[in-house]
C-alpha cells in the first residue's frame, strides 16, 4: 500500500481542561484617555509575566477605565496592543465592553506586528521553544457575551501584486492574526468578535511552530533529484550537502526506494522529514468566535496542524468559517513537503458553524496530509458558495522532482446534523469564492451570466464572472450559491475514485447528515438542484469538459 488507511493511533487526550485557579486576579484597567500614542502592551505583558509565576497559575483581567473622561462623559474601553506572547499557566479574561485595538502597522519595526496574541510561538525559527506552552485560556469575563478585537484601524487594505503561493495577482497584502497557536498544549480561546478588514490571514490559526526550513530532507533540484538521509545546507545560499553522511536513499534500478532487503518503500514513507513541522498544538478548544469581513482565501478559524481540538459556534461574514488545511499545496510549500503526518490534523470536532456571503462554511482539504477522525455537525451558509467543501489533495506536480509530495486523505470523516445552504439575495451574486467553485456554477448562475454579457450559456467563460477586486483581490469571484455540499474528495455518489497516494480520492460518511437547500434559485429547465455535487460534476462555466481539473 502506498498510503495509510488506518484510524487515529495516538493517545486519548481529550479537549481543553481549566488548570488555572487564582483567588486574587490582577486587574489591568484601560487608560483614562485613549490617544494615538496609547500603548498598553508593556502593562499587559507585565501582568501576564507576574501571573505565570503564581503557584497555581494566574488570572489577568482587562477592564474599561475606572473613571469617565471629562470630555466624552464615558469610560475609555480601548486597549492598544502590539504582539502579546502569552506564557504558560495563565488565563486572560476580558470585559465584554473592552475593545483590543491591534497596533498593526504602527509597529513599524516589530516583525510580529501582524499578530495580537500568540501561544507557543517561538521567537524566530532559529530559537525554537524547548517546551510546549501549556494551560492557557483567553476569554470574556461574561461567558454569555464577547469582547472585541479591532483588526481594522491600523491594518488598512493595501493592494499589491502577490508572488508565489497559488499564483500572482492583485491582492490585499495586509496581515492580521488575532490568535496564533503553535507549540501549545491545553489551550482555549472563546467569546470574541473580530473586526477584520479582508486581511490576508486567518483570525484564529493553529499551526506548527517550525524552523522554516524545507519540510523534506531532500535535494530537490536538477533533472534527477537525490533524496538525502540528512539535511542539506541552504542557509548560505546555494544548496550544498552538509557533509559526506548525506548519502542518497537506496534505490533499485527503476529508481524506487528500497529497504535493506530490497523491498520497495513508497516515497511517502521513505523520505526523511523535518520534525519541527510536528510541533503542532494539541488539546484545545476554540468556541464562540465571530469574524467580520474575512478574506475570501482565508477564514475565521484554520487548523494548519493539530490534534484533539474542538471548534464550536463559529460565525464568519465573508471568507471561510472553519478550514482544516496545511499550507497551500504548491510544489514549493515547505509544510506539505514535511510529509503526511507532521502538521496533520487529527481528532478535530467541528460544530455549529455559520457563514454569510462567503466561500464555504467548512472546508476540509488534505493536500499532502493524512488526517484522521474529523467530524462536522450543524453547518449553515447564507448567500455563500456552499455550506461544506471537502476536497482531495491537488497540486500541479508530476514526476520524480515532486517525490517528496503525496496525495493526502482523511480517514474516518463524518458529517452529521443539519447542513444548510440558504439563498436570500437573488438580484446579484454576493458569494465571494475562489476558482474551485467556478467549476460548479448552477444553471441559474450561468443563465445570469449569459444575460449580463449578451451571450448564450455555451459562450460564457470564467472571464465573465465578476471579481472581488475591491475587497480580497482579483483572484476571487462573486457567484450565486452552488450546492449545500461539494464532495470533491469523491468522483461521484457511487464511485470514490483512485484512493492511492497518486490520485488521493477518499470517501466521506454523509449518512447522519440532513442536507437542506433553502430557496436556491432554479434554472429555466430545472425543477430541483442537487444537494451534493461531486468532483465528477465539475465543468467549465460554458458547460465544457473539465477532466483535466477533475484529476488534477
Amino acid at each position: 500500500m502506498d498510503t495509510d488507511f488506518s484510524a487515529y493511533q495516538g493517545e486519548e487526550v481529550g479537549f481543553f481542561e481549566n488548570k488555572v485557579f487564582d483567588d486574587e486576579p490582577e486587574i489591568v484597567y484601560a487608560e483614562h484617555t485613549f490617544t494615538a500614542d496609547t500603548d498598553d502592551s508593556a502593562r499587559v505583558s507585565g501582568a501576564l509575566n507576574r501571573a505565570r509565576k503564581e503557584e497555581n497559575g494566574g488570572v489577568v483581567i482587562l477592564r474599561v477605565a475606572q473613571n469617565t473622561d471629562a470630555t466624552t462623559g464615558t469610560a475609555n474601553n480601548r486597549f492598544s496592543l502590539a504582539h502579546i506572547p502569552v506564557p504558560a499557566n495563565v488565563r486572560i479574561e476580558i470585559e465584554p465592553e473592552v475593545v483590543l485595538e491591534m497596533r498593526g502597522n504602527k509597529e513599524t519595526s516589530n516583525v510580529n506586528r501582524n499578530i495580537l496574541f500568540s501561544i507557543g510561538r517561538s521567537n524566530g525559527p532559529g530559537n525554537l521553544l524547548d517546551e510546549r506552552v501549556e494551560n492557557v485560556e483567553i476569554t470574556s469575563t461574561d461567558p454569555s457575551r464577547s469582547f472585541t478585537i479591532d483588526a481594522t484601524t491600523n491594518n488598512p487594505i493595501e493592494y499589491g501584486n502577490m508572488t508565489g503561493g497559488n499564483g500572482g495577482g492583485l491582492v490585499n497584502l495586509t496581515r492580521a492574526v488575532s490568535f496564533a497557536i503553535g507549540y501549545a498544549r491545553n489551550f482555549a480561546v472563546s467569546n470574541v468578535v473580530i473586526q477584520d478588514n479582508y486581511t490576508e490571514n486567518v483570525s484564529v490559526q493553529l499551526a506548527a511552530d517550525h524552523d522554516n526550513k524545507d519540510g523534506a530532507f531532500a535535494w530537490r533540484f536538477g533533472s534527477k533529484p537525490v533524496f538525502l538521509q540528512d539535511r542539506y545546507d541552504n542557509q548560505g545560499g546555494a544548496n550544498n550537502p552538509m557533509n559526506p553522511i548525506n548519502i542518497p536513499l537506496a534505490t533499485n534500478s527503476n529508481g524506487d526506494f528500497i529497504d535493506d532487503d530490497g523491498n520497495i518503500v513508497p516515497d511517502m514513507f521513505a523520505i526523511q522529514r523535518n520534525p519541527t513541522y510536528g510541533r503542532t498544538p494539541i488539546k484545545g478548544s476554540i468556541k464562540n468566535i465571530k469574524a467580520i469581513n474575512v478574506h475570501t482565501g482565508y477564514g475565521a478559524v484554520q487548523v494548519y496542524g493539530g490534534d484533539w481540538v474542538e471548534i464550536d459556534n463559529i460565525e464568519a461574514v465573508h471568507g471561510v468559517g472553519v478550514r482544516i488545511e496545511a499550507g497551500n499545496g504548491t510544489t514549493n510549500d515547505k509544510v506539505n513537503r514535511s510529509g503526511p503526518y507532521y502538521s496533520s490534523a487529527n481528532k478535530i470536532k467541528i460544530s455549529n458553524i455559520k457563514l454569510t456571503k462567503g466561500f464555504t462554511a467548512v472546508w476540509l482539504k488534505t493536500h499532502s496530509k493524512i488526517m484522521k477522525d474529523i467530524s462536522v455537525e450543524n453547518v449553515e451558509a447564507i448567500d455563500s458558495g456552499s455550506a461544506l467543501l471537502i476536497g482531495k489533495g491537488s497540486y500541479d506536480c508530476k514526476g520524480r522532482e515532486c517525490r517528496d509530495l503525496t496525495r493526502g486523505r482523511i480517514n474516518n470523516v463524518s458529517i452529521k446534523g443539519d447542513i444548510i445552504l440558504r439563498q436570500t439575495i437573488f438580484d446579484q451574486p454576493v458569494a465571494e469564492v475562489g476558482n474551485l467553485s467556478t467549476y460548479l456554477l448552477s444553471l441559474s448562475n450561468r443563465e445570469y451570466l449569459a444575460a449580463q454579457t449578451n451571450k448564450s450559456i455555451t459562450q460564457i467563460s470564467r472571464n465573465d464572472i465578476a471579481k472581488t477586486t475591491d475587497k480580497s483581490g482579483e483572484r476571487w469571484y462573486y457567484i450565486f450559491p452552488v450546492a449545500p455540499v461539494l464532495a470533491l474528495s469523491q468522483l461521484s455518489a457511487t464511485e470514490i475514485g483512485d484512493e492511492s497516494a497518486v490520485e488521493g480520492f477518499f470517501g466521506v460518511d454523509y449518512s447522519q447528515a440532513n442536507i437542506v437547500q433553502d430557496g436556491l434559485a432554479l434554472g429555466a429547465s430545472e425543477t430541483k438542484r442537487a444537494n451534493i455535487l461531486y468532483r465528477g460534476d465539475m465543468q467549465l462555466p460554458n458547460g465544457g469538459d473539465a477532466s483535466s481539473f477533475i484529476y488534477k
